[in-house]
């Protein structure tokens, strides 16, 4: 069904075909394309003005939004010094890297914030999403969108047999749902598309 729904989404520039074979070939974690396509489509409805990306990797997603909002500004976090290099330069054939800012820092460890984000996406690492929670989603307007990749985690969280090295993560993953879906502040939705969303709204109380 996924490569039927691939076969849908419209024809992306070729810098965007160019990052996802390198992607593929190099096993870098991207989002999945119908869940771009899909987000694309839901922020031409918000029309965020600024967005906060919790991990970088090589700069697809951030394209990506960019294109979808042109309005809108961008920061970016990302750990690891290469994928920094490689997004700046996607970031800098796009013509986006006046939109886009992108920090070489361990989102683990906070930001200093001056004002509050329109959307807030989170696709690092799986096991540290509350962590980014706590660090960002306070940063995130009231009405703003809470936006988290890959929480169904390849099908693991609802699976009953997780291999040893993917149970803590998976667990984290699992307590991280359930506090989205239970949370008061949240009107929080799972979207069974890709390897699963979280979308959630931010009411008061954050």
């Amino acid at each position: 069904m996924i490569h039927y729904i691939e076969a849908l989404v419209p024809d992306r520039p070729p810098l965007l075909k160019r990052m996802e074979e390198e992607a593929r070939k190099e096993f870098i974690p991207i989002i999945q394309l119908p869940s771009i396509q899909f987000l694309r489509v839901l922020l031409q409805l918000h029309r965020p003005k600024r967005i906060l990306e919790v991990g970088t990797a090589i700069g697809y997603s951030a394209i990506w939004f960019a294109n979808a909002v042109p309005d809108c500004d961008i920061v970016t976090l990302e750990i690891s010094e290469e994928m920094v290099n490689r997004a700046r330069k996607n970031i800098e054939e796009a013509n986006l890297s006046d939109r886009i800012t992108v920090i070489h820092r361990d989102a683990c460890e906070g930001l200093e914030i001056d004002k509050p984000f329109d959307l807030v996406f989170i696709d690092a690492a799986k096991g540290q999403y509350m962590k980014f929670f706590n660090h960002y989603v306070p940063h995130l307007r009231t009405g703003g969108l809470l936006i988290c990749d890959n929480v169904l985690l390849h099908g693991m969280v609802v699976d009953s047999i997780v291999p040893r090295r993917k149970r803590t993560m998976t667990n984290r993953l699992r307590v991280f749902n359930r506090f989205l879906a239970e949370h008061p502040a949240l009107e929080t939705s799972f979207v069974p598309i890709g390897d699963g969303i979280a979308l959630c709204i931010k009411r008061e109380g954050i």
